[in-house]
């Protein structure tokens, strides 16, 4: 249980942070929208992105696994259409936030040793 809400804060780290970099990468509200668009965006990472992944193998193959960062812009702007109105970003500001997201998300999980499995 800890491990899920660890998680989950360091998602919502991630976000601020690509926020906070980002100029086209825009999260509004407070703390509760953050809460639900990370808790949302968990949800589809662990639901849709397998999904993706499976029926764009060849794809992912092809582009030498680059399609796989496409793949996580996609599910940032799902999770944008799920819960309106709390993130605005251009399509540019997506695809590089899921880049930054990526990157700090693992980096925070690398700093605090969070497992995948609990």
């Amino acid at each position: 249980m800890i491990n899920l809400v660890l998680r989950l804060l360091i998602t919502m780290a991630a976000l601020k942070v690509a926020d906070l970099l980002l100029p086209n990468f825009n999260l509004h509200g407070g703390l509760r929208p953050l809460i639900r668009f990370s808790i949302v965006l968990g949800l589809m990472n662990w639901l849709v992105k397998p999904i993706m992944v499976f029926f764009s193998v060849p794809l992912i193959i092809v582009s030498i696994g680059l399609f796989y960062l496409i793949i996580n812009a996609l599910v940032i702007y799902f999770t944008s259409l799920v819960i309106p109105n709390v993130m605005t970003a251009t399509s540019a500001g997506i695809f590089l936030g899921s880049i930054l997201v990526s990157i700090f998300h693992w980096l925070l999980t690398v700093l605090f040793r969070v497992r995948e499995k609990d």
